[in-house]
């Protein structure tokens, strides 16, 4: 017994001693050094943790498109509808209208249309052909063709029309007029594509399609043979020098198609 006592008490005097320096205060430098010595970046020698795999987009139920304009907006709507036919995800409506432009109306009522039954998600607009024309109201020469005053008409009701989209909130896609056979048609043409452009650089919700490069050969003249979707040489043009064959609408509607799918997640699961 009296052998342990004294061990007793050297065991609780080592103890006491240890934790009174355990309660002293860490000097501040000291905790910086520790903070600065742990890694900020884990160990090449731990285990890599892969990150979770992104989720896929999720698929829709129904995307309706809706394609305005004159007869060269119909066969870019043939060429889509042909392309999406097989997938029930999607809805071409066929707004275009044959001899139509806006020399002859404001076609608001095609966007109307568009978005019946149910709204669209996305409207193409392809329009032009018929516009080689003096406006008249009531039967009365209001600006002949060409003439600073057929400008304004022309590039107002293309603004106006665009700004009636944007109460939509949906993607514009404006397809440009091709080079025409006919030289003055040609001429035409470029005249129309300058307003149209000059009203869609103050609307970013109105993309264009250049289908003029396209449709042009290596001097800039019209071309009737170009390669299709395929890189096969064929007949792009139809007979009449102004619209296209079947061909030739699906080249233009798959730039169409590339541009919804930068413009709206809904259609980032089009088929290519």
């Amino acid at each position: 017994m009296k052998i342990r006592i004294p061990l007793l008490l050297a065991v609780l005097y080592l103890w006491s001693s240890m934790a009174a320096w355990a309660q002293q205060a860490i000097p501040a430098g000291d905790i910086l050094q520790a903070r600065a010595a742990v890694p900020l970046f884990p160990s090449t020698l731990l285990p890599r943790v892969k990150p979770p795999a992104p989720e896929p987009p999720p698929v829709p139920d129904k995307v309706a498109v809706a394609v305005t304009g004159d007869s060269l907006a119909d066969g870019i709507w043939g060429a889509i509808y042909r392309k999406l036919v097989r997938d029930k995800r999607y809805v071409i409506r066929r707004n275009a209208k044959n001899s139509t432009g806006f020399t002859t109306e404001g076609l608001l009522g095609q966007i109307d249309e568009g978005f019946t039954p149910t709204p669209a998600d996305a409207v193409i607009m392809m329009i032009g052909a018929n516009d080689r024309r003096s406006f008249f109201v009531d039967g009365k020469s209001k600006a002949l063709f060409g003439t600073p005053p057929w400008r304004t008409f022309y590039g107002d009701r293309t603004a106006a029309f665009m700004d009636y989209l944007k109460t939509r909130d949906v993607p514009v896609v404006w397809i440009l007029l091709p080079i025409m056979r006919d030289e003055a048609a040609a001429r035409d043409a470029r005249l129309i594509n300058e307003l149209v452009t000059k009203a869609a650089a103050d609307r970013p919700w109105v993309r264009t399609v250049d289908t003029w490069s396209l449709t042009a050969d290596a001097e800039g003249a019209y071309a009737a043979h170009f390669k299709d979707l395929n890189g096969k040489v064929r007949l792009m043009r139809d007979n009449d020098g102004v619209h296209f064959t079947p061909p030739g609408y699906e080249l233009i509607a798959e730039s169409v198609l590339n541009l919804l799918r930068e413009a709206s997640p809904k259609f980032r699961l089009l088929p290519r």
